[in-house]
Order: structure tokens, then C-alpha cells, then sequence
């Protein structure tokens, strides 16, 4: 395969293109396939306007990359695209049970079960890729998984990928990011129809807080709760909060114009209780891992690009993290 200079470059030498100050975005793209959408230019842009407003019903367009993970018909798990033909959502959405074909992804759409004149694709799944650190204890890290679809997609007003970070640099401690789905709006209260994708903003809660919010009144409180690859969100006083059927859905932040995704929901402890944030997996951390199996997993004759998003701070250039009772996964 014939790679263009940038793409060698970066492999040879990962930090040789990170210091020019013209540079704002990095992707690996075949020059052998003239047809091939540049992520960088088309990332993290939706092209729906219009104010948003926490807890409230999602407008078309405005999160162009929320998909549906369907099991046998039936929503499980958000996801997010992130190329043509690939989906990132949790590990735990799928059961070792369930043959491959009773898997689809729905995209484009803001209705989970979407009525025949609605706007949607509906599409097969080719592979689901889990992180090989992932187990089913509650809990766990690697909670994250890559879906490759039957066939790609084409870019609309509708669905757009979201823009992934560099590897590890997590937002502060207090940023605001917006996490949505189409999980239950209270525990054991499920989405009532028309079954309309909730939008809700959240700020981030450093890991040393979050922790010890878990710890406290928890049979946890001398074991760490909170490890290296997640994130918290949400509040001390609960009440707003992904929950389940949320699973696998992207936390998203605004950088500069640009929404990148810095996390996908993983678990919580019911949902919305006080000091029992949303735990999100942190994207940046599996950004290396994302990259390699997307590579490694598409043929020749196809073509893949990723895009990192990166803006300069103090002089120097770094990539920014977009977004966002007993223990239990957020899914299925």
C-alpha cells in the first residue's frame, strides 16, 4: 500500500509531526483511493444549529455521530462513529451468547425505533473488536469495544464522525461536555416513545474526588474504585445522570468549535443517586489501541482515516480529549 509522507512519517517517528504550528489535525489516509473523505475536515462539526438545553430532547443532526447498538431488534447501547465504517461503544454491550448477526447499528437518526417516513441507516456488523484488558467483573477496565459495519457509510447532515483525542490528556477537573443516549430517564423508568435521543451537559469530576465519593458509605472504602482509564461526570447531589441503556454513548466537549469525544458511559451505581457519578471510559487512554486495530483490521483496498484534534497552549502543541444500591453496567 502506498501511504502518503505524513502517514510514514508518523509511523516511523510518532512525534516528528507534532511540532509545527500550522499543523491542527492528523490523519492516516491511502493516497490509492481518490474517493476517500479526510475525517480531520468533517469530524466533531455537526451541521445542525440551534441552543441546546440540559435534559432536554436531542435535535436532528446536532449529535450526527450517536448511534444505535441493536441486539436482536432491540436498543442496547449508544455508540459513536468514528470513520466510515466504524462504531466505538462499550465492551459490555455484548453478550458471549449472541451470534454476530444479531447485532445492527442504527445511524443517523435521533429516534431510537424510528417511524418508516424518519431519516436512518440500518447496518449490519461485520466485527466487534472488545479491548483484551476488558472482563466481565463489575466494574472493570477496558470497557471499551470497536464495531466494524457491513459497509460504510456516507458523510450527510445526519451522520458525521466525532473527532477522537490524543492519548492522554484528559479535560480538567469542572469542564463542561454533554453525554447522550437513549437509556432509561430514571432507574427502571425506560425512554417513552417516540423514543427521542436525551442530551444532557455534565461537568468533569477529578479521579481523587470521584473515588473517594464511591468509597464513601461503600463496602469499596479501602480498594480504589476509580482506575487510570476512566472518568467521572456529573454531579455531587446526583439527580442528572446517564443511565441504563446509556451505555456505550459518547461524552462529548466542545474544543474549541470542534466536539471531540473524551469518553464513552460505562458504569454507575444506579443512576442519578448524590456522590454516585456517571463513570465514563477515557477514550484517550485507548487511543493507541483504537488506531492499531483500525488499521490492522482494514483491507487494502479500502480506505481509513482518524482524526486527532490539536490546538496550541503556552507555545506548545498538544492534542486536546474531548468528551464525557450495588455496582452495575450501564447496558443491556
Amino acid at each position: 500500500m502506498e501511504l502518503a509522507l505524513p502517514a510514514i512519517l508518523f509511523i516511523l517517528f510518532p512525534g516528528a509531526l507534532l511540532g509545527g504550528e500550522n499543523l491542527r489535525f492528523y490523519s492516516l489516509s491511502p493516497v490509492t483511493d481518490s474517493s476517500s473523505t479526510n475525517l480531520d475536515s468533517v469530524c466533531g462539526r455537526p451541521r445542525a444549529s440551534g441552543r441546546i438545553v440540559s435534559g432536554e430532547d436531542a435535535q436532528p443532526g446536532q449529535w450526527p455521530w450517536q448511534v444505535s447498538v441493536r441486539e436482536n431488534g432491540e436498543h442496547v447501547c449508544g455508540g459513536s462513529l468514528i470513520a466510515e465504517d466504524w462504531v466505538l461503544t462499550a465492551a459490555h454491550c455484548f453478550s458471549q451468547d449472541q451470534p454476530l448477526s444479531a447485532y445492527k447499528v442504527l445511524l443517523g437518526t435521533i429516534f431510537s425505533y424510528p417511524e418508516s417516513s424518519e431519516p436512518g441507516e440500518l447496518r449490519t456488523v461485520s466485527q466487534f473488536i472488545k479491548h483484551p484488558s476488558y472482563s466481565a467483573d463489575e466494574h472493570s477496565s477496558g470497557d471499551i469495544a470497536l464495531v466494524q459495519l457491513a459497509s460504510s457509510v456516507s458523510f450527510s447532515d445526519y451522520i458525521l464522525p466525532v473527532c477522537l483525542p490524543k492519548p492522554g490528556d484528559p479535560l480538567g477537573p469542572g469542564t463542561q461536555c454533554w453525554v447522550t443516549g437513549w437509556g432509561d430517564i430514571a432507574t427502571n423508568q425506560p425512554l417513552p416513545p417516540p423514543f427521542t435521543l436525551k442530551e444532557l451537559q455534565v461537568p468533569l469530576i477529578d479521579a481523587r474526588t470521584c473515588n473517594a465519593y464511591y468509597q464513601e458509605n461503600s463496602v469499596f472504602n479501602t480498594e480504589p474504585v476509580i482506575f487510570e482509564d476512566m472518568l467521572c461526570a456529573g454531579f455531587e447531589e446526583g439527580k442528572k445522570d446517564a443511565c441504563n441503556g446509556d451505555s456505550g454513548g459518547p461524552l462529548v466537549c466542545d474544543i474549541n468549535g470542534v466536539w471531540i469525544q473524551a469518553g464513552l458511559v460505562s458504569w454507575g451505581s444506579d443512576c442519578a443517586l448524590p456522590k454516585r457519578p456517571g463513570v465514563y471510559t477515557n477514550v484517550s487512554v485507548y487511543i493507541s489501541w483504537i488506531e492499531n486495530t483500525l488499521w490492522n483490521s482494514t483491507p487494502e483496498v479500502k480506505s481509513f482515516s482518524l482524526s486527532l484534534s490539536v490546538t496550541s497552549v503556552s507555545g506548545q502543541f498538544l492534542f486536546l480529549a474531548s468528551l464525557a444500591s450495588s455496582f452495575l453496567f450501564l447496558g443491556p
